[in-house]
């Protein structure tokens, strides 16, 4: 990962106890992914060990989800379930545009870009 994070971190414990990271303002996909290939690559690494060989035993990793977390994930699931198109609507401007009444609003489709903007920047 390039650059620094902001965070606070304790070191581990010299003797061999936990050791926990905070990491704040980022992406949580990013975390997933990085955790991901760190157990893909332990698996490839224990897997191309000698069998019946005895090697040190692992702690188990951990993840703990913060309640913001949660939140975000709770949303994007239902995020997912909703139609992209309101089907309702798609068929009262079809009719309004068969029947020649339908008028767009310029300063309000504008305001829609600019505001779907805006909140595109503070996901």
């Amino acid at each position: 990962m390039k650059g620094r994070q902001q965070g606070n971190h304790r070191p581990s414990d010299p003797t061999g106890g936990d050791q926990t990271v905070k990491i704040n303002h980022i992406d949580p996909r990013l975390v997933s992914d990085i955790y991901t290939r760190r157990q893909e690559a332990k698996k490839a690494a224990s897997c191309a060990a000698q069998p019946g060989s005895a090697g040190p035993k692992e702690a188990a990793d951990t993840v703990e989800i913060s309640g913001a977390g949660r939140e975000l994930q709770f949303y994007r699931a239902r995020l997912k379930e909703m139609s992209d198109v309101r089907q309702e609507r798609v068929a009262e401007i079809k009719r309004q545009l068969a029947e020649g009444t339908y008028r767009a609003d310029a300063r309000r489709i504008a305001g829609g870009i600019i505001e779907e903007r805006r909140l595109d920047r503070r996901v």
